[in-house]
Parts: C-alpha cells; structure tokens; sequence
C-alpha cells in the first residue's frame, strides 16, 4: 500500500512508525514535505540523534503535493499545519486517496463543500483522528451510560489543561502551531477540541454554548490561551449541561470528564488512565496499567485500514469531525462577542 504522509512534525512521524507496526513491509512511503526539518522523534517525543528519517522508513519526499500525487498513493495521511488540512485534503481526495484527516479538520469552514464533493465523487474513505475516543476512560464512561448505572444524568465536566511552554521542548513554543493564529492554532483547536468530540460522542448533539476566556495570560501568542465554556446537549431528548475548560498553563497535565447522575458520578482520568465510580454509595477504582498512550494511535490505524480493505463504514467521521469544529468555532464566536451561540449542526 502507497502511503503519502502530508507533514512529518511530531504527530506525522507517531503515525509513520505505527503504520510500519501495522503494515510492516506492506506500506510503502512517500511524503509532501515543505520545511523539511530534520528532527526524527520516539515515541516519548524525545528527539533521536543522528537519525535520518528518510533513511530509517526508506521515504521519498516530494517538494510539491502535484509531485507527490503522481506516484498514485493510495492513502494520504493529513498532519500538516491546521490551517491546510482542508486544501491538502482536497487535492488528495481528488486523486482518489482515502484520507486520514487529523484533529481539527481545519480552523474554519472554508472549502468544506468541495472537499465533500472530492470524497462523494471519488468514493473515498475518511477518518478523523480523535484518538481520545479509544482511551479505555471514556469507554467505561460509555458504557456506563449506555448501562444507565447513574440515572438520570445531571451535570458534566470536562477538563483540559497542560503548559504551553514544555509540550514541545525542542523547539520555541511561540514557533508552534499550536501558538499561532496564522496556522490555526489556539487552546480550543488545538486542545478543548477532544473533549468537544468525545462531549458529542458520548452525549449527543451540541446545542449552544456560552463561553469566555482569550489571550488572558503572560505567554505572548496572539491565541487564545484559556477557555471556559457551557455547551447544552441533546442527550436522548435530555437537554443537558457541560461545562467545559482548557487552558496553556497547567502543571502538571489535567485531563479528565466527570459525569454526575442521581444514583452515582464517574471521572475518568485520561492521565493518570483511572476510573472511579460511585453508585449508590459504593465506590470502585479502575486502573489500566497495561494501557500505553500510543494503543489509542494504533486502534485508530487499524480501524482505519480495516474500512478500506473490509469496506467497512469509518469509526469517525468527516462529519464528526465537522461537528467538533463547529463547536470550536461557536465557542471562539461566543468568547468574542460575550453572547450564547448556536451550534448549527
């Protein structure tokens, strides 16, 4: 299987070695690359010495997305910069590759329509990469809903916060995407994203949102850096409350939901990789010690290629993933303008 990867920063190289667990020798690599940064990392994102990443994975690299293309890749791996995910998509979509598109799908709506033609004319396959999906945290969390266990579900938490200053330690965060506005970068896009798409998942459909936040704090990014918001949901004809929260600052990491129900609660800690629930006063901790974080990447891989070769409908979506961004984007509206948004799913 040809396979073109569309960026190779970090998250591009932990897809690239987990398709080489999954394929093995059946994979076969080419790659679009623009900056050509000679950084190859593990999967603890530490940089690996004197190691060529073109050499190691046998990889040819294009300087054009055209040049790529023409060797008719079969798949296209979208892990480019926010801001190009949709164009790149596109391209790809009309050259008839199946599509792996990262989180966000994009940072606005803009060319939305054409990429759906591309991908209804070419009868392509799309997933989204919402790993978080595949955490064993959120799957007791689902299971325990579909279960009923806590009743009637009365309010929800979600939580995401981490230090913009260490998540990538080789390079100047200020240079990252996740720091600039050009490249589609923010708090929201870039992190509260997943907690949106697992909100919808295990929740159901947004509503509105009322939210605030901004560039409230020292970093000097000219993104948002902290966020709070209330999404309503429609949870089975329920319309429910969740409050939500993501800034750039914590340490150490915060990640967890908490569910509140009137027999019982469950947090899930997508950390620390723990569950406690408590129904009808009786307590039980849950913790995942084989779980490593890489298992939810590789899951989500072969996912991916079992709907293309078993024909099997995708895990996650383009429209999954249209309704996170949406999200994201009437949570940044309501930031601006201090108003309750409409989710216009």
């Amino acid at each position: 299987m040809k396979i073109l990867m569309i960026g190779l920063g970090s998250i591009g190289q932990r897809h690239l070695r987990n398709i080489k667990r999954v394929l093995g020798d059946e994979a076969e690599i080419i790659a679009y690359r623009v900056r050509g940064l000679q950084r190859t990392f593990s999967d603890t994102m530490q940089i690996r010495e004197n190691v060529s990443l073109e050499e190691e994975f046998h990889i040819t690299s294009f300087s054009t997305l055209e040049e790529a293309l023409s060797e008719k890749p079969e798949v296209a791996f979208i892990t480019n910069p926010t801001n190009l995910h949709i164009a790149c998509a596109t391209a790809c979509a009309k050259a008839g590759c199946h599509l792996f598109l990262e989180k966000p799908i994009s940072d606005d709506m803009t060319g939305m329509d054409e990429l759906k033609e591309a991908i209804r004319e070419n009868n392509v396959k799309v997933f989204v990469g919402y790993q978080n999906r595949f955490h064993p945290g959120i799957r007791v969390v689902k299971e325990t809903l579909q279960k009923k266990e806590l009743g009637r579900i009365l309010s929800v938490e979600a939580v995401v916060g981490e230090r913009l200053t260490t998540m990538h330690t080789y390079e100047d965060y200020k240079e990252t995407y996740m720091a600039r506005k050009d490249m589609g970068g923010g708090v929201v896009t870039n992190q509260l994203v997943h907690e949106m798409d697992y909100l919808y998942y295990l929740f159901g459909k947004p509503l509105t949102v009322y939210a605030f936040g901004g560039t409230q704090g020292d970093l000097s990014i000219d993104v948002e850096d902290n966020c709070d918001g209330i999404f309503t949901l429609d949870y089975d004809g329920q319309i429910l409350g969740a409050r939500v929260h993501a800034d750039f600052y914590q340490s150490p990491p915060s990640r967890f939901i908490k569910v509140v129900g009137e027999h019982g609660k469950i947090r899930a800690d997508l950390i620390k990789n723990t569950v406690t629930k408590t129904v009808k006063d009786e307590t039980k901790t849950t913790e995942f010690p084989e779980f490593s974080r890489n298992d939810m990447f590789i899951e989500e891989l072969k996912l991916f290629f079992d709907s293309i070769r078993k024909h099997t409908p995708e895990a996650i979506t383009l429209e999954d993933g249209i309704v996170s961004l949406k999200m994201a984007l009437a949570i940044k509206e309501s930031m601006k303008t201090g108003e309750i948004v409409h989710v216009n799913i």
